[in-house]
């Protein structure tokens, strides 16, 4: 399940005062992150939109370079 997170928020969240503290989990990986701020929640949920992002680019381009080394083979 890609981008999927748990986050638990502690007591001490307070969203009037824009206080969130607590804990986060991306769930295909089990990273995880205690976080204190909003800012420490939203940077790590993009690092790890990141990291999809960059390992499916990745993948696709490996997977077209072998369409593209197959459709070339002389032997076909």
């Amino acid at each position: 399940m890609k981008c999927a997170f748990v986050v638990r928020l502690s007591p001490k969240t307070n969203p009037g005062a824009r206080r969130f503290e607590g804990c986060v989990e991306e769930v295909d990986t089990g990273k995880e992150l205690r976080f204190h701020s909003q800012d420490e929640l939203l940077a790590f949920f993009g690092e790890r939109f990141m990291a999809v992002s960059n390992a499916e680019g990745e993948s696709k381009r490996i997977r077209n370079r072998g369409e593209v080394k197959s459709n070339d083979d002389p032997q076909e």
